[in-house]
């Protein structure tokens, strides 16, 4: 189009500039009181944090990514402006970011930390940029990161089978809670986390089915229990079993880790289904009957554009990065979400999400019990990591195991003091 012909029709020319895309610009805003929301210190790209007493004051051009209680952040309507985000944004929380790389996230310490969480924000959006393919506007233009990159893949296919979709919604489950540790005088709360970019890789590295069901009512599968469960177990098709776990005959101590149907944040669907990952590790810790399965024709991997992208797995040393970390991370957590159904006007689950988390769980319960073993008190695993509650004598073996097991997070060395060299000795 040409600038006269543009006037004429009220359009302003277009340019090969309209196409480029922008990579926005990324800050941190650490409230003063996280349950307010008001002023805080705000930092851009790794700068010196700067204090603000309102929103009004940030830049209108900068993604602020906060760390703003859930219930005021929603409350006061900060979700719905344009360019604030919750402090889920990265699925991990920033006051965990903080944690992870052992930063001291105290309000009164906001303007120290402000920059080191601003410069990982600011990386994690250059990668975005260049992992995978936008459109002017596209980038950073959901709620969360993840949801993000969901969009970046084709939505998923209806399976139209009712049945078949309250079996996935029954086997799903994104983390695992146990039950609320003891009090423990002097103690601390850890998350123990795998690197995340390496659990990106392994999580993907599941096969996934093919939807292509058949339904197996119970009088079509072998009579016995322990022959059902061979017939499960085979490695040759994916199953969705229906089961009845009876916990009572369980082995105690793995059975509780199991955390079967226990989640963090809120209460499950009826878990009545497990999927063939989560199936193999269960049947080991707990007796079960399998009623009736639904089973896939065969097992696929991950399509190819959905693998991690080139720029995430072609230098071994970005395993190294915080930032590329987060990033795998939201990557594998966009297959395994569920998914709007605007026909439907609900949510709907593929089988991948299904058998994904089942697999990131499934790796996170193999730490945990190992967790168990060396005598650390786990309170919940999932999305690579787990949470144990030790004691300040403590740290020391948990600083071995996190070596033995190559975790990457907490940063030992921030919090780990002087004190706990004394506790550990006279322990």
């Amino acid at each position: 189009m040409t600038v006269q012909s543009a006037i004429n029709s009220g359009e302003a020319p277009s340019t090969a500039a309209d196409n480029d895309i922008v990579i926005p610009e990324v800050g941190v805003l650490l409230y003063d009181n996280p349950n307010e929301c008001t002023s805080g210190h705000a930092s851009v790209n790794g700068s010196p944090a700067t204090h603000v007493r309102q929103h009004s004051d940030l830049a209108n051009n900068v993604i602020w990514i906060t760390n703003g209680a859930w219930s005021q952040f929603m409350v006061q309507g900060h979700r719905n402006v344009h360019n604030l985000r919750g402090s889920d944004f990265f699925r991990t929380n920033v006051t965990q970011i903080g944690a992870d790389l052992g930063l001291d996230m105290s309000t009164t310490n906001s303007a120290q930390v402000a920059p080191t969480i601003s410069l990982i924000a600011a990386r994690t959006f250059k990668l975005l940029a260049e992992c995978y393919e936008w459109k002017p506007n596209e980038l950073a233009n959901a709620e969360k990161l993840h949801q993000n990159i969901k969009s970046r893949f084709p939505r998923d296919v209806n399976l139209n089978n009712p049945a078949l979709e309250r079996g996935l919604q029954a086997a799903y489950q994104t983390d695992s809670a146990t039950s609320k540790a003891d009090f423990i005088a002097d103690s601390v709360f850890l998350t123990l986390r795998m690197n995340r970019l390496a659990h990106a890789k392994r999580v993907m590295s599941c096969p996934v089915p093919e939807d292509a069901w058949e339904y197996v009512p119970g009088v079509a599968l072998p009579s016995g229990q322990r022959d059902r469960l061979a017939f499960c177990l085979s490695h040759e098709h994916p199953v969705l079993a229906e089961v009845l776990v009876d916990m009572s005959r369980a082995d105690s101590q793995y059975a509780a880790l199991a955390a079967f149907g226990q989640k963090a944040s809120s209460r499950m669907v009826l878990r009545e289904w497990v999927s063939h990952p989560e199936l193999l590790w269960l049947s080991r810790f707990a007796p079960l009957e399998i009623k009736s399965v639904f089973r896939s024709s065969r097992y696929v991997a991950l399509a190819e554009r959905m693998q991690l992208p080139v720029a995430l797995t072609s230098d071994p040393l970005l395993e190294l990065s915080y930032s590329a970390g987060l990033l795998a991370e939201n990557h594998w957590m966009s297959l395994a979400t569920d998914e709007y159904n605007k026909i439907t006007k609900r949510k709907a689950l593929s089988s991948r999400a299904v058998w994904l988390r089942a697999a990131d769980r499934a790796l996170c319960f193999a730490l945990a019990k190992k967790a168990v073993d060396k005598g650390f008190v786990v309170t919940g695993y999932g999305t690579g990591a787990v949470r144990v509650r030790i004691q300040r004598s403590e740290l020391f073996q948990a600083l071995e195991f996190a070596i033995e097991n190559q975790l990457v997070a907490p940063n030992f060395a921030r919090i780990i003091h002087a004190g706990d060299v004394h506790a550990a000795a006279a322990a």
